[in-house]
């Protein structure tokens, strides 16, 4: 075996996203040393900061752009506006025309495809064009970084098929969750017949790839009775994500040790009550954040943080903003805030944390990893969650609050549940860390399955 890729779908700006990339890559350095690995997905080089402190073994290559979007790209770069000294009535006239013709295409491109995509996709152009712009990339066998197959499912076949194509021999995909959310968002925009063709081409590219692993029971349910994927090609295997222990070993040993108090970090999040319509729930979560952060200013001696697993969050500055109306302006001054930029801040964040309480999964599974006990507030019927706590063994209802549930939400079943785990905390250590390092030999499966393959 020669080359090697690494395919991300998504873009590695999200730290999650990053984490399962880089444990992937990783994983392919130790335990296939020989082969030319490249990592390639969406806006890798503008996303460079989060890997900062951390060495990648592989060559980088941008996925971008992409189909209906190059095409675009393409479209505007056949109309050249050059910067000309003079500023003559008639130059800025050849401007205002070059313009006009630009935005008259575009509008048209827009609108076609607009009507089109309620029926139908840009499916073959996209794929086309896509391939176009790789052409030159050629790789002996790959892996699939790990992602939540969800409402954007056209996304997901196009590049599917794309890497797929630019790889001669076996194609692995690293542990993924099927939504069943994200699914059902997905089938109430367009027509039946537009989600009936997606969903057969999406069964249709998944069983190009030569093995699909899991996070859990739930999507290899899906997997195999939904989109009808061979169960001899499909498996379970540890979240990557759970590689963050790999990053450093003296994250874990010395979290105890610099400092006295007690910490908890929490991680909340605005944009699934909105991508899902369910905004209505938002101010209630909002309340339930801040009465949980005012509960715990009065009962617990510690240090409490907020942050978040990408640059900007809109929720953390929402719960500032509530806070702040309550009068709180007292308990801000004490309320730490740290947003890490790169994979090594956050992994040190997390392991020094004694509790973690997040609306982010991966922001969880690095705590986890470092046998941090951890409240999630996310959807249940997300099933990426489920996958996740059903493979480890863990109690769903002891580590879930259903953020789309209002009774879940209710303060006092809230700071109930958090409560439950900080009386407790030695015994969810225990139990957090012994089915972590019961999982964790499978972290390795996928690489090695795409080794076997390759023989």
């Amino acid at each position: 075996m020669k080359k090697v890729i690494v395919a991300g779908v998504v873009t590695p700006k999200g730290l999650g996203d990053a984490l399962q990339y880089y444990i992937t890559t990783k994983l392919l350095n130790d335990l296939l040393p020989e082969a030319e690995i490249t990592l390639m997905c969406p806006d890798l080089i503008n996303s460079l900061f989060v890997f900062e402190n951390l060495s990648i073994n592989a060559k980088l290559v941008d996925l971008n752009p992409a189909g209906y979007l190059a095409f675009r790209r393409l479209l505007r770069s056949s109309f050249p506006l050059k910067k000309h000294k003079s500023t003559s009535v008639k130059t800025e006239i050849t401007k205002k025309r070059r313009m006009k013709s630009l935005r008259k295409y575009l509008k048209i491109i827009k609108v076609i495809r607009d009507t089109y995509e309620k029926y139908f996709t840009f499916y073959n152009a996209d794929r086309f064009i896509s391939s176009v712009f790789l052409r030159d990339c050629r790789f002996d066998a790959g892996m699939v970084g790990g992602h939540t197959l969800g409402d954007i499912i056209y996304r997901y076949i196009t590049q599917y098929d794309v890497f797929n194509s630019v790889v001669s021999g076996p194609l692995v995909m690293s542990p993924i969750s099927i939504s069943k959310v994200g699914l059902e968002h997905f089938g109430r925009g367009g027509s039946i017949f537009k989600k009936a063709l997606m969903v057969k081409r999406l069964s249709h590219s998944l069983q190009k790839l030569d093995f699909i692993y899991t996070r859990g029971p739930l999507s290899l349910e899906i997997l195999r009775y939904y989109l009808n994927i061979n169960e001899e090609k499909t498996g379970m295997a540890l979240d990557s994500g759970f590689g963050a222990r790999l990053l450093s070993n003296s994250f874990a040993t010395s979290k105890t040790s610099a400092r006295k108090k007690r910490r908890i970090i929490i991680v909340p999040r605005r944009d699934y009550f909105y991508v899902f319509n369910r905004e209505k729930l938002y101010p209630l979560y909002l309340k339930s954040m801040t009465d949980f952060i005012l509960w715990l200013s009065k009962n617990f001696d510690g240090e409490i943080f907020l942050s978040s697993q990408n640059l900007v969050s809109d929720a953390i500055n929402d719960i500032n903003r509530v806070l702040r109306k309550r009068g709180n302006n007292l308990l801000l001054k004490t309320l730490q805030i740290f947003v890490p930029t790169n994979l090594v801040d956050a992994c040190k964040l997390y392991s020094s944390s004694d509790m973690v309480v997040t609306s982010r999964m991966h922001g969880g599974i690095t705590a986890l990893s470092f046998g941090v006990p951890v409240l999630f507030v996310l959807p249940s019927a997300d099933t990426k969650l489920l996958d996740v706590l059903s493979f480890l063994g863990l109690d769903i209802n002891s580590f879930l609050v259903d953020m789309f549930d209002v009774n879940s939400l209710k303060t006092e079943n809230f700071v109930s549940k958090a409560e439950n785990i900080l009386e407790n905390l030695d015994y969810y250590k225990k139990i957090v860390g012994f089915a972590v390092n019961k999982a964790l030999p499978t972290l390795e499966l996928p690489v090695k399955t795409l080794i076997k393959l390759s023989e």
